[in-house]
């Protein structure tokens, strides 16, 4: 495969990655207002997940998918901007090909676990005993694959990431340097996320706008590519 075909072929892929993280969001927080319902008590939540029935399912999939292949996009974006002036690159990719597997384990959740306890938890037959042990193992999970592994270390993973590319596009010809730019204020801002758990409830806002940037600076990088 020649450079020419690679960069087209990468671009594709990259744009369509980020039209995941895009559509999933915008899906999930139209349907399941999140991330504020992530703040609400258990019976809303799982309520909620019930109600909104398989679209919502299928945007968490998607959401999962998506973030799943910041793996390959890692290992991409490598490839594209390794050159002797960005040996720090491959700690960065290391970050990145990390962020995806801790999103994958933190979001996981909400495909399988979020469904089965939902269900039991509605159920008109289910007493107040059981749903009090469906909230503990809800509330669980919630805790450590969510709070824990996907929004701790799944955002300093991936926030360490973008930062890293956006200083190896700066030092490369590929993309335009504001767009490395972009991804340094853009990876600040989401590995800003884990400063919630200590007080600093504005920084939940800072970080998803964050994300919401590098996704569409994503699919930017992904147009050049492909042109």
């Amino acid at each position: 495969m020649n450079l020419i075909t690679f960069y087209k072929l990468s671009g594709i892929f990259i744009i369509l990655v980020g039209i995941g993280f895009a559509i999933s969001n915008i899906g999930i927080a139209k349907l399941f207002n999140y991330p504020s319902i992530l703040r609400e008590p258990v019976d809303s939540i799982l309520n909620k997940y019930q109600s909104c029935g398989k679209p919502l399912k299928f945007f968490w999939m998607l959401f999962v998918l998506s973030s799943l292949m910041l793996i390959p996009t890692s290992t991409i974006f490598y490839k594209i901007l390794n050159t002797n002036k960005t040996p720090y690159l491959i700690i960065g990719t290391s970050f990145g090909i990390t962020a995806g597997i801790f999103y994958c384990l933190g979001l996981m959740r909400w495909v399988f676990l979020a469904d089965t306890l939902s269900k039991a938890y509605i159920r008109e037959n289910t007493d107040s005993k059981t749903k009090d042990t469906i909230a503990l193992i809800f509330n669980s999970f919630h805790v450590y694959t969510g709070n824990s592994i996907g929004e701790t270390m799944g955002f300093l993973c991936m926030g360490l990431w973008i930062s890293i590319l956006g200083i190896s596009i700066i030092s490369n010809s590929i993309f335009p340097s504001v767009i490395g730019i972009i991804f340094i204020i853009s990876g600040i801002g989401v590995a800003s996320g884990p400063l919630e758990w200590i007080g600093f409830k504005y920084v939940n806002k800072i970080n998803k706008i964050s994300i919401k940037i590098w996704a569409v600076s994503l699919l930017v990088c992904g147009i050049i590519l492909v042109k």
